[in-house]
């Protein structure tokens, strides 16, 4: 037990002595703590040694695939047209001519799938394609209040009354007509009902005024039994196939969930409802020229939305993308991007997104030698052209033939052999039949871009400068922590790497890799010096003496570049790549070195701590002796005073 205050009863400080003693026992500690840190700056050196390594490696696997050395890079003239390219893709430049784009083939369910509006039925029943909303409604000046529990009757009556004079109404053909004697004046700012909306009416400045389209119409809200079809209710619940994929509907299933279901299946149509044309549409979610397969399993729901070619509904076909590349062609493309299925150029990608020049043959006039288009053609007399066909051209016609358009309205012409006479309308070719399927006629207008594929050279070359690069930083950290210094008195301080053989060994190896000829290789590049590179003998730094050199071996010797980095166990990226890996493996030399350090680090940590517990024990030894000491003198000085106050008083 230690006293608060020693040498209260001696007179001695055998305290401080004590924590002298102490001190002066752990000097062995305070040794092993310097021999530590030194451990531990040696061990974050090494990890930052083996950080730079390992960047050193990732460079080096990269130069040592063979694939690396055909990555391409591709460049268009024109943004319409955009282009990718994989590793090996023949080098070259590649005119394109695109003449149309590709659309998505659509089934076009037929119209009038919703019923009729019931003029006698509440507005909110009535089966309104717009549902009707309570409130009020202006026309001619007159507010009217519109309650969706009366019928489309009861409240055009209610509107013919307030409005007055010679105003009127009817309904034929579910559309609603207002006429009056003046201009005919709908809605008002303050209107807080849709009625109009509803009845699809726009105001015309005249005096007799239409619904722009039927009333009636589908309820999406609604279940497949209350969604108002035409053709009666349909069926609670089923299945349908689109595309052989099935989708299924229940009784709780609105006609709105079986669209989303159908857009989120794997058919790859979008669905939706058109309200205009009161029609379903089914879309191709690719383009070009594809059908849509449709079979109602169970249920109708195919039938009920007329859908089917049963049901009169109908495919509107897609079209193919058109175009030519290095003047071969025509050639088509299912989709609008272009891909070696049809160009036949491997690896080589392209998308367009602007076409001109094609116009689809509709008919054939051979009375009057007259070409009829499906749409607008866009030509000027005199424009060249020339025909293409999948199929059978008209007879009298023939493709890689010049023709000469005289245009005669948007959609049709003649054709003529000499620009003369089309100028002049004379010597129409004689076409003697109709084509049979497909043809088009191409004018020499088309959208072009020229896409250019060429070895990307900027990035081999970007990427044997980081690792050129990664060797430097590393010989440059391995010369830092290995140096010495002399301060101004003289003394000597070594690098915190200096004496390890492990990082002199690293130096020269990477030195002797770099520096030297590949073996194997019998070309003329057969080191980094044959491609511009070079050491100035007094360190270990490598430089770029002649980018020259190396722009032209990227440009024309980029198989010996190749060769120099990927030769099997002996290409600079192989043997670097090799070394490395086997370096810095977790069984690895740099590994193996790293983890004695922490060892050794751990096993100081328990010296120290045991003989810190030496130390403890013989300083609470000593103060035990001390504490006795101090309590025997107390002992002889209180019999002392006991003594003085018996025998001393007698003097």
């Amino acid at each position: 037990m230690e006293l608060n205050v020693s040498g209260l009863v001696s007179g001695f400080d055998w305290k401080s002595m004590v924590d002298q003693l102490a001190n002066v026992e752990r000097a062995p500690q305070r040794r092993m703590r310097v021999e530590q840190a030194d451990l531990k700056r040696k061990n974050t050196a090494y990890t930052r040694l083996k950080s730079e390594l390992n960047t050193l490696k990732s460079s080096a696997e990269t130069l040592k695939g063979t694939s690396f050395y055909e990555k391409r890079s591709v460049s268009s003239t024109q943004s319409h047209l955009t282009a990718t390219a994989d590793s090996g893709t023949s080098n070259g430049d590649y005119r394109f001519e695109v003449y149309q784009l590709a659309t998505a083939a659509k089934q076009m369910g037929n119209s009038d799938v919703g019923a009729a509006v019931s003029t006698s039925a509440a507005l909110s029943s009535a089966g309104f394609a717009i549902p009707v909303t309570a409130g009020t409604v202006t026309v001619q000046g007159k507010q009217v209040t519109v309650s969706t529990s009366d019928s489309l009757t009861t409240t055009l009556a209610a509107i013919k009354t307030a409005v007055g004079g010679s105003f009127d109404y009817s309904v034929s053909g579910d559309k609603v007509t207002f006429t009056d004697s003046s201009a005919v004046v709908l809605g008002a700012a303050t209107d807080t009902s849709n009625f109009l909306r509803a009845l699809r009416m726009t105001p015309n400045g005249t005096s007799s005024v239409s619904s722009t389209a039927k009333m009636g119409g589908m309820d999406l809200s609604e279940k497949m039994a209350d969604a108002n079809f035409t053709d009666g209710a349909g069926a609670s619940s089923g299945s349908f196939k689109i595309n052989g994929t099935t989708i299924s509907y229940t009784d709780t299933d609105t006609i709105t969930d079986i669209l989303d279901d159908i857009n989120n299946s794997e058919a790859s149509v979008y669905a939706n409802y058109d309200t205009v044309n009161d029609r379903f549409i089914l879309t191709n979610k690719s383009e070009g020229d594809l059908g849509i397969t449709l079979e109602d399993v169970s249920g109708d729901f195919l039938a009920k939305t007329r859908l089917l070619d049963a049901n009169s509904g109908s495919l509107s076909r897609g079209k193919n993308l058109i175009y030519k590349v290095n003047d071969d062609g025509p050639l088509e493309s299912v989709g609008n991007t272009i891909t070696s299925n049809s160009s036949g150029i491997q690896g080589l990608g392209v998308t367009a997104t602007k076409a001109s020049g094609a116009a689809k043959v509709s008919s054939v006039d051979t009375a009057g030698e007259s070409i009829t288009t499906t749409s607008s053609h866009g030509y000027s007399t005199g424009d060249a052209v020339t025909i293409y066909s999948p199929g059978t051209v008209p007879g009298g016609l023939a493709t890689g033939t010049t023709y000469y358009v005289s245009v005669t309205s948007s959609t049709s012409f003649t054709l003529h052999t000499t620009k003369a006479n089309a100028e002049a309308a004379t010597s129409a070719v004689d076409v003697t039949s109709a084509q049979t399927g497909d043809v088009y006629f191409l004018d020499n207008s088309p959208q072009t871009a020229t896409v250019t594929v060429k070895s990307d050279t900027d990035k081999i070359k970007t990427t044997i400068g980081e690792f050129v690069s990664a060797i430097n930083k590393v010989q440059s950290m391995v010369t830092s922590a290995t140096a010495s210094s002399t301060d101004a008195d003289g003394k000597v301080t070594l690098g915190v790497l200096a004496g390890e053989s492990l990082v002199a060994d690293i130096s020269r190896e990477l030195r002797n890799k770099a520096v030297g000829d590949v073996s194997g290789i019998t070309s003329t590049i057969k080191r980094l010096e044959s491609i511009g590179y070079s050491t100035s003998g007094y360190s270990n730094q490598i430089t770029l003496k002649d980018e020259a050199t190396l722009d032209e071996t990227l440009r024309d010797n980029m198989g010996q570049l190749k060769t120099l980095f990927t030769t099997t166990t002996h290409g600079l990226g192989n043997t670097f790549y090799t070394y490395l890996d086997n370096l810095l493996d977790d069984d690895g030399s740099l590994a193996t070195t790293q983890k004695n350090m922490t060892d050794q680090v751990d096993d100081i940590t328990e010296q120290i701590a045991a003989h810190e517990r030496r130390v403890k024990s013989n300083r609470e030894a000593l103060i035990r002796n001390f504490v006795a000491m101090e309590e025997a003198q107390a002992k002889v000085n209180q019999q002392m005073s006991f003594l003085a106050s018996r025998f001393g008083g007698g003097k």
